[in-house]
């Protein structure tokens, strides 16, 4: 279970969330909308801490990161939170240096110390339960939109997290390519991972979502 509680959080002196509650259940899929500026990925990103909430409390199974904490306390509580939810963005902000393969296995790696052999083996797993693994030696740059979501959506994975959070994971593609993503999340749906959406499409949010949230409603 994923939770936040009592949430404030401002930009520019402008309230997003003012006293906010909401819980994701596991296993489930919760897409959060909302009109443009209502703050729909500004909530996602409090939930991997990619935004420090100005008060309240985000909790994740046992894990609590209040606001206000020290910054070396904050930060060894948000490794202990990135190892538990994974990140897809808007953008797919894939590294342009690397080839799929080893974008897939850079975090694994680097961030929690996995053996190379273990890790290109996880990779490989994920590339082809997305539909990449032909693609492996590929740089970003030779991608398509949708191909390189995926693959962001494996590299998400590589981690082992609980919970996948996706940011507007079909913006901007085709139809065939918003088609090909939307596929692979609904196989993770199916094998009940917990998701947290964030997208402007209505569409979508019926199409997969357990729960939708709609943030800056009046």
């Amino acid at each position: 279970m994923i939770e936040l509680r009592g949430i404030h959080k401002s930009f520019g002196g402008r309230a997003l969330f003012a006293g906010f509650d909401c819980a994701f259940e596991r296993g489930k899929t919760t897409v959060i909308t909302g009109r443009s500026g209502s703050g729909k990925s500004t909530l996602l990103r409090m939930l991997n801490q990619l935004e420090r909430q100005d008060q309240g409390t985000l909790r994740v199974g046992d894990l609590e990161i209040p606001a206000g904490l020290s910054d070396g306390e904050w930060k060894r509580r948000v490794l202990q939170l990135r190892r538990r939810t994974g990140m897809v963005f808007q953008g797919y902000p894939l590294f342009p240096h690397l080839d799929v393969l080893h974008n897939v296995m850079l975090a694994p790696v680097r961030a929690f110390g996995v053996e190379q052999r273990i890790a290109e083996q996880r990779a490989l797993e994920l590339l082809a339960s997305v539909g990449m693994d032909a693609a492996r030696d590929r740089r970003p740059a030779r991608l398509s939109g949708g191909e390189s979501q995926r693959v962001a959506i494996a590299r998400a994975l590589a981690t082992g997290p609980e919970a996948l959070l996706l940011d507007e994971p079909t913006s901007a593609l085709d139809p065939k390519s918003t088609e090909d993503v939307v596929i692979v999340i609904e196989g993770l749906r199916a094998k009940g991972m917990t998701l947290v959406m964030v997208t402007h499409s209505q569409e979508l949010a019926r199409r997969i979502g357990d729960r939708i949230v709609e943030v800056g409603a009046k």
